[in-house]
Parts: C-alpha cells; structure tokens; sequence
C-alpha cells in the first residue's frame, strides 16, 4: 500500500550546532577563459561500432573508494531497520488525501542496452518534441511528433573529433534550453585511474540535434591536485550553465580520505551556443566551518528559468539518520566583477537516511547508493526536491520529498518520504506541472522493484500542502511493468545513479521523464530504457477562493464513494445559506442545500453516492459570498 510517513517532528543536536554556524562559510572563486575545441555533426557520423565492454565482477563503477564505507553502511541500515512486518490499517493508509493520478499521454522504449551497467538515464525534450536521451553509453535522438528515430549514436563516436581524451566515457546528463531552442550536453571522460579527466560539454547550434554541436572540454582536475571530477549534475539559468562535481582524489583510499571537496562550474551558455571562446568561473572550497559539503545538486527553474542567480542543495548523504540540509546560493552572474555565494542550513520536520539496497524477484538486490538530492527545481517561491532514503517502519528503500521557501531564513523544510508495504523505489526525480503563480503541482517519477515484482517506473502527482499541513498526493501509476529482474554483475546489481525528467515548457502542466526497467535481452536480465509523457487531471484551481474564516469541519476527510458526509460549521447569525460542491476542475457539481441555517452550530449530511473517486470543492456561501470553502477526496 503506498503511503506518505507524515513529519516527526525531530531535530538532530548535532546538526542545530552547525546552523549556528552559517557565518563560518568559506568558497574560493576563479575566473577562466575555455575555447571550443572540436565541432561534431551527429548526421555526418557514419561509422559507429557502439562498442562496450562491462567486467560482471566490477560492482561499482565511478567512486571506487567509497563502495566499502558504503556497503558498510548499508549493512547498518538492513540491520536495524531489517523489512519489518508492518502491516497498515485503513486509516493509516489513507492519512494523506487521495488526488487523481497522472495521465500517460505518449510512452516508448528508449536507448538500447549495449553491455554497460548501469543506465544513468537522462533526457531533454524540445517545444517541436525532439528527444534527446543519453545512457551511459550511448544517446539516442528521437522525433515523438513523427514516431521516427533520427539516430543512435555511442558517446566514444559523439566526441570522437576530441583528442587527448579518455575513451572511458559515461555519466551523461542532457538538458533542453527553450530560449535558445537548442540543446546542452554533458558527460564525464576518464576516472581515477586514468591518465586524464575530463568534463565534455557540448552545445547544439540548432534545434535539431543531428545538425553542429559544439564541444568544450573542461578539466576534470581543475586545482591541479591529483584529483578527478566524478558525478556531474546540471542546470540552466537564464544566462548561464551550471554544472557541479566531486573531486576526488587518484591513488585510493577511503571515502574520507578520497574525497576531496565538491565544486560548482558556472558558464556563459549563449557563447557555447555560438561557439566562441567561454568565459566560465569555477567556485571551490565550499564548505561550512572547515567541513566541505558533497553532492551538490542545482535547483533548476521550473517552467522557466531564473536568474542570474541560482540554489544549489546538499546534505550528509551518508548518514544513516538527519534532519539536516544545505542551501547554497550564487548571487551574480559572470558579467559582475563581484561573485558572491552564500551557504546556510536548513532542518526538515521529519529524518532522511541512507536508504537499504532494494530487493528483486531473485534474491538479488538493485543498488540505491546514498541519499543525496537527485533533482530539484524553484517555482512560486518554493524548492521542491526528491532523494532516496530509507523507511524506517518498513525497512524498505524509500524516496523523500523535500518542500520549502528558500526566501525565509528560518523556513523549516517540509519532509516526507514516500514508501510502499510491497514495492521498494530508488532513483526519483521531479519536475514542476502547475499553470498558475500559486501552484505547487509537481510529478515525482522513480524506479522501483520487490521481492514479488520486477524492476519497473511509476509516478505520483503532488498538488500542495492541505490546510491541516498533510501533503496531498495522488495514489501511484505504474509507467512500465519490468519484463524480468535485471541480473549482469556478481553480487548487488547496479540500479542507475539517476533518472530524467523535464517539463515540457510550452505545453502546460506537461512532464517528460525516463528510467529503468528489467528487460530480457536474449539470455540477459538486462536493463531497458522507458521515456514517458505525463500530465496532471487535477487542474490548478485559483478560481476558488478560501473565503472567510467561520468554524467548520467536514468529516470523514477522506471519505469512501459509500460514505455519509458531514459538514459541521458555526454562524454567527442566522441566515440564509448555499452549500455548493465542484470538482477539481471548478465545474459546478451540485447544490446540496439551499435554505436557512440558524445562529450556532449547524449540521449537514449528504451521501457521496453519486460522486465519482478525486477531489471536490465543498463551498458555503451567503448572499452570493463565499465563507468557506472546504477540500474533500472521494475514494
């Protein structure tokens, strides 16, 4: 049963001192001059092997040096929270409000698979619908209008006009500019254990991506302290590009010592479109009171950008159990001779922690890896973010979603973490899919797998925050049901260290997003990409207004499409009243009752016989004026 564990209420000592420290930030920044270093032109590419080799005894790729504190780690987490036998009531499953799933509008299988563990899924979608989908080795461009693929191409033959780069090639992330209506891309070459690293950063010159791109190449160790950048992530602003990275050290050790600090690339992207020289700053150090915070992740804007600003988030990804976040915060864009970035922290109502790995069908278990932010964006003056985590009540592998005003200092960051009896999810991302300056719509898309079922994608719509303070959230979708459990390495299988999603910006309340399922390749339980269109039934309703504050409750909330309703309210005189319910849409339903109501205490019934499963609007007016208006779920 999916459920939504509601906010605890703790705070972390350890993590409140560090809020007493937000005065001791440190960053260095350094400005640097990039130029282009190749073009390449996809539809000129006529020779591609798509050549990949994978050893199945290598259980992590990437960060090496960490996979033993994290296996360690992990051991803890099964250990005390060991899948509990929690079975949940009724009244515990449905203690959220129950809202229209989202709607698949257009689905189709993605990149094939070609050998290489995990899928790292990442895609864009331009306004005229050309996708752009990359895995781990190899993109895909895909014209959803005519139903057409254009072209597969390896990302060895994509930067293959680059020289002096690792043939090592992988964690791509894509991304859509829609005022330039062109296309960013990004991924790593080399990793610690070769001779260079790199950062390929390549620019679309038009809309249609097998036409120029052109390619940058920044350094992977940028200190020039035996170091290489590990696990990119991506944002666009309205004059920038925004990439962020781990540097971590060559040689080995543990993941203290081997981690070295995080850091964040800020880039002009209207001359990487052009194609001149780049002017890009490189902001380092980052850290509070001597401690450098990891993984971050920018918040991208949400059915636009923002800036010249931007947020950035991080946490203890590590930790079995905290309350505690980081905002990060650049202030100016590359054209101000003063860079300014600030860094304070935020505490959650409810822990996170370092999520257990999830079980298969098999007996094998899907790698989760920590519980950093895996995406993010800022809308109507709200960051809403997603990670894994852990559910402490069941011991599954879990995801938790973030909401809070970046704005407020003392804001505390509405936490709550989303996790089902049967299935275990990893890898969420999120996008925003409202259509108004009040809206908080957004679509949540994950993995997901269990002991009974095999790896798939689902989604859940959030609509906002009810006046009682629970989130509202719709039941689950399942986007695409595995075909088998995935099984190509010894031991723990790898999941993806992340998953895609974008909205659409020029069709509202639209999202696009892609992850992994379990596929059968031949004799393989291998890995299937699945793009998918959604969108939200529930509209943005500004139409309603609250009204005036009277005493009233209505009861039950949620009900069942069987119940008697009952809505109790308190006049101050008598009078004479309209009790009105409209769907979520704002279309008049039904009037319910007409008539007088006496000074006092009131109450009305009606049965929800005739109401259809969604969200109702019970409103009570008097002369023609709204004095309360009240959310009800029909189940």
């Amino acid at each position: 049963m999916f459920k939504v564990i509601l906010p605890l209420y703790v705070l972390s000592i350890a993590m409140l001192f560090y809020k007493t420290l937000n005065a001791q930030q440190t960053y260095t920044f350094d400005r640097i001059n990039l130029k282009k270093v190749a073009t390449v032109s996809p539809r000129h590419i006529k020779k591609d092997w798509l050549f990949e080799m994978q050893n199945t005894d290598n259980t992590f790729e990437g960060n090496e040096y960490c996979k033993e504190f994290i296996n360690q780690q992990k051991e803890i987490v099964q250990a005390k929270y060991n899948s509990k036998k929690f079975v949940r009531t009724d009244k515990q499953a449905y203690n959220y409000y129950i809202v229209d799933t989202p709607v698949v509008n257009y689905a189709f299988e993605g990149n094939p698979y070609s050998s290489s563990v995990p899928n790292d899924n990442t895609m864009a979608i331009s306004n005229d619908g050309i996708v752009v989908s990359a895995i781990n080795t190899n993109i895909v461009f895909y014209d959803t209008k005519n139903d057409s693929l254009l072209k597969i191409l390896s990302l060895s033959a994509f930067s293959d006009t680059l020289t002096n780069i690792s043939l090592h090639q992988y964690d791509p992330k894509t991304i859509y500019d829609y005022q330039q209506d062109k296309f960013v891309l990004v991924f790593l070459a080399g990793s610690g254990t070769s001779q260079s690293t790199d950062i390929v950063v390549a620019f679309s010159t038009s809309s249609n991506p097998l036409d120029d791109w052109n390619l940058y190449s920044l350094p992977g160790n940028p200190l020039n302290d035996t170091s290489w950048t590990d696990y990119p992530a991506i944002a666009l602003g309205n004059e920038e590009l925004f990439i962020t990275g781990n540097l971590l050290k060559k040689g080995g050790g543990s993941w203290q010592t081997s981690f070295k600090q995080s850091v964040i690339w800020q880039i002009d992207k209207n001359n990487g479109f052009k194609g001149e020289n780049l002017n890009a700053g490189l902001y380092s150090g980052i850290g509070l009171y001597g401690i450098p915070v990891r993984n971050i992740h920018p918040v991208r804007g949400g059915n636009k950008f923002y800036g010249p600003d931007l947020y950035f988030l991080s946490q203890r990804n590590f930790d079995i159990k905290n309350d505690t976040f980081f905002l990060i915060h650049t202030i100016n864009s590359l054209s101000n001779s003063n860079q300014e970035l600030t860094i304070s922290s935020k505490i959650s109502d409810m822990p996170y922690g370092m999520p257990p790995n999830a079980k298969q069908t098999n007996g094998k278990f899907l790698a989760t890896n920590d519980s950093r932010v895996l995406g993010a964006f800022y809308q109507n003056g709200f960051i809403q973010f997603v990670g894994n985590s852990v559910d402490t009540l069941t011991g599954h592998a879990s995801f938790y979603h973030g909401v809070f005003n970046p704005d407020k200092e003392n804001d505390k960051i509405h936490l709550n973490v989303l996790s089902d009896t049967l299935l275990e999810f990893g890898y969420p991302n999120i996008s925003y899919c409202g259509s108004n300056s009040q809206s908080m719509h957004s679509i949540v898309t994950y993995n997901y797998s269990s002991s009974k079922v095999y790896p798939g994608i689902g989604a859940v719509f959030f609509e906002g925050i009810g006046h009682d303070g629970s989130p509202l959230y719709s039941r689950p979708v399942v986007l695409k049901k595995g075909e088998s459990p995935i099984r190509i390495l010894f031991g723990t299988q790898r999941w993806g260290d992340y998953s895609g999603s974008q909205p659409k910006y020029n069709s509202e309340g639209e999202v696009w997003a892609c992850g992994t399922f379990g596929k059968k390749v031949g004799t393989y339980q291998a890995y299937g990409t699945w793009i998918s269109s959604l969108k939200s039934s529930v509209a943005d309703n500004p139409i309603i207004p609250q009204g005036e504050d009277i005493l009233s409750n209505v009861y039950p909330n949620p009900s069942f499409d069987n119940d008697k309703v009952i809505l109790d309210f308190q006049l101050p005189e008598t009078d004479q009243i309209e009790v009105q319910i409209f769907d979520a849409s704002g279309k008049l339903v039904s009037v319910i009752y007409r008539g007088e109501a006496t000074k006092g205490r009131n109450i009305l019934s009606f049965s929800t016989l005739s109401l259809s499963q969604g969200i109702y609007f019970l409103i009570i007016k008097n002369n023609n004026t709204i004095i309360k208006v009240h959310k009800i779920s029909i189940l």
